[in-house]
């Protein structure tokens, strides 16, 4: 290879992947690196109180840069340790922090190095957290932020809100547990991990916990519950006898694992069908126990509710364990409620994002660049040409599913290149198209669904746009993509079924257009012509021509682009779906039940305050929760 060649070939290597540990001491602190399979020491520095913060990220980039290594986490023992150094790590330096408590031996270079391989054993070949679950299949989070952080991006008076119900939550010894089928991948373990992090900074006793997976039972789940459910099976799909002895010998095996954190829940919450078959043991093991079942798809209730459909058998064969729950939490789509949901136990809440995650939280021109050059880098394993950052682009990020209308995402993007080479556009000034989205462990379909859409691009109709269209199956880094939508100028969300779709408020958050189709919860985040477009689902050609508007018309997307980052609703962020989880467990403990009536919980808790006199919400418990 000639030296140019090599001069090339070293500058589109990426960055080695490598675990620092800390062990910081009265003036000093030391590091020790895991580079890949390699320990080695890197160094002790004398610094102060004052500056070691400061210090020991300085040395950290400077490490990192001149060793061609990208530190993913960090663990801190020692003196020193304060929330500012470890929420910085994350929130400033994009590393998972760690703390290590007890230090295994004397504080220095063997603590940093022994600090140093636990942390890298977190972590996969790829950089990747590995979720590893505790004992009864407990999903252990990581805090990627403090109470504080917390309290910077809300307004005092919701703060103030959540932590009166926090207070009252403990006050009344409540234990609330959840249970789903995943704790990785899809808007609902995304939603648990954030609830639960922000739960644990407030001292809630509260844990997450997922069932034992098994292939079969997440072909019957996703098959013949999710997508009958949805209306996107294809026809002759059902629920057969075998299929019920799997799920219910799967549910009883999973609810005897976990009959001693069912003797000690106030509260459960059951997330979708896949956990619904461990109601009746819910019930037998702790009668006192309220339960709240939480719908997260849409749901074709007309369907469900009309005899002989496949719907109908399948909702109601669920429905025999369902009806059990003390309360039936919604979407706050009416449509989305089956009609034997009983009126007065139905109450409406949407989904969350969490803005301190990796989806959410900003990230430095460099950092975005970094997870850029990963994304470009996983298109040119699989045999794509990489994203021109030179470009404009368009994405959709989405799970590889049958409802996400991935190719009429494509079909839009064909009209509205087409357009563009009408009006004398160079092919190197047009937009190109970004289709990218994690997979999950309880979803077969993904795979096969990538699969097709690959296919779709061979088509003679769409060749001629392939290598400007990138799709990509995607490790689960949240970063990746964070900066992809960041660096988008238009999000799509053409969903031809969808409960309530949180990368809607992702993108608005992010000061990004997005154009939708008007399904299921989408036309509750956004405000046509305002923040974005809702389209007729079906109708590509008209996201095409608003894809054409707003490539065309700079004051028309300046001016959508700020009301979708001012105009975004707190409603869907952790804090306020925090507040809501807390308001329905005290209330179901202090009464028994919640007189819910299909409304939202908010108004629920509007109200709840008036009766209460709860006019300003005291911030009592301040001190106390900064010290968790």
């Amino acid at each position: 290879m000639a030296k140019k060649d090599i001069q090339k070939d070293e500058r589109k290597k990426m960055p080695g992947f490598a675990y620092a540990g800390i062990s910081i001491d009265e003036d000093v602190f030391h590091v020790a690196v895991r580079n890949g399979g390699d320990f080695f020491y890197s160094g002790r520095v004398t610094s102060d109180k004052v500056k070691m913060k400061k210090d020991i990220f300085s040395y950290l980039r400077k490490h990192a840069s001149l060793n061609g290594l990208k530190i993913v986490a960090a663990g801190f023992s020692g003196k020193w340790i304060s929330r500012d150094l470890t929420m910085d790590a994350w929130l400033k330096e994009d590393m998972v922090p760690y703390v290590f408590e007890q230090p295994p031996s004397q504080i220095g270079k063997d603590q940093a190095l022994w600090i140093a391989e636990e942390v890298a054993g977190n972590f996969d070949e790829n950089g990747i957290v590995e979720l590893k679950l505790g004992e009864n299949r407990r999903v252990r989070t990581v805090r990627l932020g403090g109470i504080g952080d917390f309290r910077k991006i809300s307004d005092r008076k919701e703060f103030s809100r959540l932590e009166y119900y926090a207070d009252k939550f403990r006050e009344m010894d409540g234990k609330l547990v959840f249970f789903s089928s995943t704790p990785r991948g899809g808007g609902v373990a995304l939603m648990r991990h954030a609830l639960i992090r922000l739960f644990r900074l407030l001292g809630i006793d509260a844990d997450w916990y997922v069932m034992r997976a098994k292939k079969e039972v997440f072909e019957i789940t996703k098959k013949k519950f999710h997508n009958v459910l949805q209306a996107v099976a294809p026809h002759g799909v059902e629920l057969e006898g075998n299929d019920k002895k799997i799920f219910e010998k799967w549910s009883s095996d999973n609810a005897k694992e976990f009959e001693d954190i069912f003797k000690k829940a106030t509260v459960a919450v059951i997330d979708d069908p896949q956990p619904s078959g461990m109601i009746p043991y819910l019930k037998k093991t702790n009668p006192k126990m309220k339960i709240i079942y939480r719908s997260h798809i849409q749901l074709e209730t007309e369907l469900m509710d009309t005899p002989g459909t496949v719907q109908y058998r399948t909702w109601n064969y669920l429905w025999s364990n369902i009806r059990n729950a003390d309360l039936f939490v919604s979407h706050p789509v009416e449509k989305f409620i089956p009609r034997n949901a009983p009126l007065s136990k139905t109450v409406l809440l949407g989904a969350s994002t969490d803005k301190l995650d990796g989806l959410n939280k900003k990230l430095s021109k460099k950092q975005i660049a970094y997870y850029l050059a990963v994304f470009n880098d996983i298109l040119e394993k699989h045999g794509q040409k990489p994203l021109d950052l030179k470009r404009p682009y368009i994405t959709q990020i989405a799970r590889f599913d049958p409802s996400k209308g991935i190719p009429d995402v494509i079909e839009s993007y064909r009209r509205f290149r087409k357009k563009l080479h009408e009006e004398g556009i160079a092919d190197k000034d047009m937009p190109q198209l970004v289709i990218a989205g994690h997979g999950s462990v309880d979803d077969p379909e993904a795979a096969p669904i990538y699969n097709e859409v690959m296919n779709i691009l061979k088509l003679d109709t769409f060749k001629k746009y392939a290598d400007d269209i990138k799709v990509a199956r995607l490790p689960h880094s949240d970063q990746i993509l964070n900066a992809i939508m960041r660096g988008a100028f238009v999000a799509l969300q053409l969903s031809h079924k969808e409960g309530f779709e949180v990368k809607v408020s992702e993108a608005l958050d992010k000061g990004i257009p997005v154009i939708a189709y008007k399904t299921g919860g989408i036309p509750l985040q956004i405000e046509h012509g305002v923040t974005g477009y809702l389209v007729k689902v079906g109708d590509t050609k008209v996201v095409a021509k608003h894809l054409h508007g707003l490539f065309k018309d700079r004051e028309s997307y300046a001016r959508i682009s700020a009301n979708a980052q001012e105009l975004v609703s707190k409603e869907h962020f952790t804090i306020s779906n925090a507040i809501k989880w807390l308001f329905l467990a005290t209330k179901l403990m202090e009464n028994g039940f919640v007189a819910g009536n299909r409304r939202y919980v908010r108004d629920l808790i509007d109200e709840n305050e008036k009766m209460e006199q709860i006019v300003n919400v005291p911030v009592a418990t301040q001190n106390v929760l900064d010290a968790n």
